[in-house]
């Protein structure tokens, strides 16, 4: 079986392409006789998805000493808007 296909093909036979994909065989699309595309199944596309993290998490992580922030939120009331 193959595992590199022609645009025009690889539209023509899309469920073969999507199933040898999903068998765990990156599927690779060309487009002018060069790279276009992967068809990869959602398990391997997954993998190789970079884990987010929380917020927090980030912060964590922060070599920097964060202690010296000013976080502290204003308790002034809005400015008056004339309309």
């Amino acid at each position: 079986m193959k595992n590199t296909w022609q645009l025009q093909q690889a539209k023509s036979e899309f469920s073969a392409v999507a199933e040898m994909a999903a068998r765990g065989r990156p599927q690779v699309v060309t487009k002018h006789g060069r790279p276009f595309v992967v068809i990869a199944s959602v398990k391997d596309w997954r993998r190789t998805e970079p884990k987010r993290k929380t917020l927090l998490a980030t912060l964590r992580a922060c070599p920097g000493d964060l202690s010296a922030l000013d976080l502290s939120r204003s308790r002034d009331l809005p400015r008056a808007v004339s309309l």
